[in-house]
């Protein structure tokens, strides 16, 4: 009976490959793409009922791969190698994006661009990450780089370390960009303090900072959008 039942979730996973491989992930119901991914590190179960298990609870699927490790490993049927396998799907994620859909893209054109492109790396941080973009001087993408982390006041923003970076890249312009993962995105006294300090900093270098963007769950705040540049 054993035997029978093992056979069966070998035939059905085989089943479920072979239509993604053939058809797409555009063909998958949310719970097949969950219960694929999932039997790639629970190798003897069937994984369909831990899927829905987790859409139901979580909503969608996004929502069930942006969780933190520690809720993962709270939930009925998922281990430690599951909960890391699912962090290390979503961190190779954000490796491509980096890699890929910003360089592609070349220019910034808006905050909310932005945005969409680091939300993932800051959106679930449990501290303070503080993040610059460095432009040329056609605002072309050079590199994004996390330069500090903790908690992020104006005694703990060194300028001299952003302005050494900004000389090794050869940029004309930045962008700052930190999280707070309260979630509540509205800049504090200090966030206001650090960016002004920073801004007549570097002008005295002619580097110009064209925005600072505070990132808190799935909102942000521009203080260029908000006409505080």
């Amino acid at each position: 009976m054993r035997r029978k039942v093992e056979k069966l979730k070998k035939g059905h996973r085989s089943r479920l490959k072979k239509k993604y491989f053939e058809k797409g992930i555009d063909i998958l119901l949310d719970y097949e793409i969950l219960e694929l991914l999932l039997s790639y590190s629970i190798i003897r179960k069937d994984c369909k009922p831990l899927a829905k298990q987790l859409l139901k609870k979580y909503k969608k699927l996004s929502n069930v791969l942006n969780i933190d490790t520690d809720e993962l490993l709270k939930e009925n049927g998922l281990g430690k190698e599951t909960a890391l396998f699912l962090k290390f799907i979503k961190d190779i994620h954000k490796i491509y994006l980096r890699e890929t859909k910003l360089q592609k893209q070349i220019y910034i054109n808006s905050s909310k661009e932005l945005f969409d492109y680091l939300r993932l790396d800051l959106q679930n941080e449990q501290e303070e990450v503080f993040k610059v973009v460095f432009l040329n001087t056609q605002n072309k993408f050079i590199k994004e780089e996390e330069l500090f982390r903790g908690t992020i006041d104006k005694n703990y923003i060194y300028p001299r370390e952003i302005v050494k970076k900004i000389l090794n890249y050869n940029a004309k312009s930045v962008i700052f960009v930190h999280n707070h993962p309260s979630g509540i995105v509205k800049p504090s006294k200090a966030d206001i303090e650090i960016t002004k300090k920073m801004q007549i900093t570097l002008e005295t270098l002619d580097i110009n900072v064209l925005d600072h963007i505070i990132i808190g769950g799935n909102d942000y705040f521009s203080f260029s959008e908000n006409k505080m540049l």
